[in-house]
């Protein structure tokens, strides 16, 4: 789709606030749309499943329904003619797909309705980008609609072969993450729901930069493994028998919309429970609740004992604990400034190294972390990746997984929501996300914001994942999350959690989009944003404020003539007043002139402070409408440094290193320390584009 230039100011929320009204209440629990009842055996040698599955579908609109539609993921590693491939080349986060013997697939071999059988009327949909040749989108047409309201049951027969790990899902050995795995319904969307003006399926293709949307249901899973394995899925284990050197382990879970599960007969499992009455920090409750204008004990309401398990490779398992430790920091601090955690258990999947491809990503009550043998040990054991990755998982069950956003076109809701969080979550428990020896510390908000000021925007944020033009992972993760931080120093602390909090509260179970979250802090303060909103989410707009110049020289006396036609200043007076100067009698205040300048799109209020040689400062605050300011103070010590933003609250500022002019006599602006910080600016942009690639 070519790209088009942005609109006008606030035509695109205008036609948010056209769209069909959202629900205004809260749901309690989700509206149960599928029930998944799923059988499956796994050949390891052979990297087969075979599966049948009972699915119960409910038409959750006011029109009949005459066809379904389902994802069969992993056709995108099919052949390398799929929508997938063709966008990914065959690479993602830094990993290479097997081209030779990785291949993978999952085929439809039976499917009927009340005994009459639906397979004649299967076909492939491509309804992103009509490529014939991909295999992600199954429809199914009906021998009749689908009533309003009526359950459906279809029995399902399938079979599947996993790729070797590639893009979060498959095998490397006897290790398997099996994702995204059978053959899983659309959502057929009525309208209203997400702002939709007519109700129809949302059902899209398997991208490289796309990840999943998905009904909530209750689903019940049987899976039968060699009897050496070691099984970690979503869901709790309600049956385990054993026969013939197998074992098949059933797993329950309600109220989600994914489920995933995985194989290792090296697994080592570590298990821990998440406590309140011990894991609840007391100085973080007390904050939440100066913050939330809520009681220490209103917050305390709804938290529960979590079971934690860690599925650890044998090289890693003197790492569980920190795992554990970002595990139980996740829980406690999700319950305080969201809610809190509703199932009963979480797992923290542990990948071999050979198979990172399966690393860092997120499924209902389950997620995969990652790390490697030498962050465990000094110094590299004071890089944080693993509570990062812990963290940032976890964290996606409640922006990804409760709060069921569509990641297909909104993926910032999911991915940028969950950066910010773990920007916040990471710094306030561990000070930085690296720490190093001689000092060295990078707090983990900066990364995401030097990424951000460092990029170039050649795409809104807001866009469908499959369209970027190559700034998939800037518009959906650093960027956005830079701009919620925007927002949030905007509307002050208390108006910002209150609303955030608001707006998790509101939309759990349920499926907000983009206008729903600006809605919420729109509500909570009175601050107007939308301009904010449009210039980012909508628009690639920019801002850099900087101190253009700076100047402060010693005031002349008076010469000229006087508003009588007297000489002033001449002759004999013109010598007077250089021997008084020259001994340091009645000497003139300096007169200092300073020029602040704003390039960008973006208008935010910003302060400038000048300084003064006799220590004193004085304050004043900018609305950055104009392009710039022009300052003059008349006073009695010389200007020494002027500097726009001081406390840094511009977090978009393009080059906050101009944000300074430092004149003669100030002490602190020796050419050391400039080259110091500007040394720190330049690993801060490269680690962050490192970190980008992973």
């Amino acid at each position: 789709m070519p790209k088009r230039a942005p609109r006008a100011p606030f035509l695109v929320l205008s036609a948010l606030l056209l769209a069909p009204a959202p629900r205004s209440s809260a749901l309690t629990a989700p509206r149960k749309i599928v029930d998944y009842n799923i059988q499956v055996e796994l050949s390891p040698k052979e990297k087969l499943f075979t599966g049948n599955e009972i699915l119960r579908w409910t038409n959750p609109s006011s029109e009949r329904v005459g066809d379904l539609r389902f994802h069969l993921y992993w056709n995108a590693f099919r052949n390398d003619r799929s929508t997938f491939f063709k966008e990914s080349g065959g690479r993602l986060r830094g990993d290479d797909a097997d081209k030779d013997k990785g291949w993978g697939y999952i085929d439809v071999t039976s499917m009927s309705w009340d005994g009459k059988d639906l397979k004649p009327g299967l076909k492939f949909e491509s309804p992103d980008d009509g490529n014939p040749d991909d295999r992600t989108v199954l429809s199914v047409a009906l021998p009749r609609p689908v009533e309003p309201g009526e359950t459906v049951e279809l029995k399902i027969g399938w079979k599947a072969k996993a790729p070797r790990v590639f893009a979060r899902a498959g095998y490397v050995r006897d290790f398997f993450m099996v994702g995204q795995w059978f053959p899983k319904i659309g959502v057929y969307e009525p309208a209203g729901m997400r702002r939709r003006p007519v109700s129809g399926w949302n059902c899209h293709q398997y991208h490289a930069n796309s990840e999943f949307y998905a009904d909530f249901g209750d689903y019940r899973v049987a899976i039968t493994v060699p009897e050496a394995f070691v099984v970690g899925s979503a869901g709790a284990l309600v049956s385990e028998t054993k026969a013939g050197g197998k074992k098949t382990l059933v797993f329950e879970q309600r109220s989600i919309h994914d489920f995933a599960w995985t194989a290792d007969p090296r697994y080592v499992v570590k298990e821990d429970v998440f406590d309140p009455a011990k894991d609840l920090p007391p100085d973080e409750v007390a904050r939440a609740a100066k913050l939330l204008g809520r009681t220490e004990a209103q917050l305390r309401e709804g938290f529960h004992p979590v079971k934690l398990r860690f599925y650890m490779q044998p090289d890693h398992v003197d790492q569980w604990t920190r795992y554990a430790d970002a595990q139980k920091w996740a829980l406690a601090w999700f319950g305080l400034y969201a809610f809190p955690y509703p199932y009963a258990q979480v797992s923290c999947i542990d990948p071999p190294e050979d198979g990172s491809g399966a690393s860092g990503m997120e499924y209902q009550t389950l997620y995969t972390a990652g790390t490697w043998k030498a962050l465990g040990r000094w110094p590299l054991d004071r890089v944080r990746f693993q509570e990062m990755v812990v963290i940032h998982e976890f964290g996606h069950g409640y922006w990804y997984g409760l709060l069921a956003s569509n990641e297909f076109e909104e993926s910032w809701m999911d991915e940028g929501i969950n950066s910010f969080t773990e920007y916040e979550m990471m710094d306030r428990r561990y000070g930085s996300f690296i720490e190093l020896p001689l000092g060295f510390r990078l707090p983990d908000e900066e990364t995401g914001r030097v990424a951000t000021i460092a990029s170039r925007g050649i795409d809104p944020i807001i866009r469908k994942s499959w369209q970027y033009g190559g700034t998939y992972g800037l518009n959906s993760y650093q960027r956005p999350a830079t701009v919620v931080n925007q927002l949030r120093r905007v509307m002050g602390e208390e108006a910002f959690w209150r609303a955030f909090r608001a707006y998790a509260e509101r939309w759990r179970y349920d499926h907000p989009t983009s206008g729903d979250f600006f809605d919420a802090l729109q509500a909570g303060t009175d601050r107007d944003l939308r301009p904010l909103v449009q210039a980012t989410f909508y628009g690639t707009a920019t801002v850099d404020y900087e101190v253009v110049s700076a100047v402060s020289r010693r005031r002349e006396p008076f010469k000229g003539f006087d508003d009588r036609g007297n000489e002033v200043g001449f002759g004999n007076d013109s010598k007077k007043a250089e021997a008084k100067k020259a001994k340091g009698a009645d000497r003139e205040p300096y007169d200092s002139r300073v020029v602040i300048g704003r390039t960008g799109g973006i208008v935010l209020p910003v302060d400038v402070v000048l300084t003064f040689e006799n220590g004193k400062s004085w304050r004043t605050t900018w609305d950055g409408k104009s392009g710039w300011l022009r300052l003059r103070t008349i006073y009695p010590s010389r200007l020494v440094k002027a500097e726009v933003d001081p406390d840094r609250r511009v977090v978009l500022d393009r080059d906050p290193w101009d944000n300074a002019r430092y004149l003669e006599g100030w002490k602190g602006a020796s050419a050391g320390r400039k080259a110091s910080a500007y040394g720190l600016h330049m690993v801060q942009i490269i680690l962050s584009t490192l970190w980008g690639l992973v």
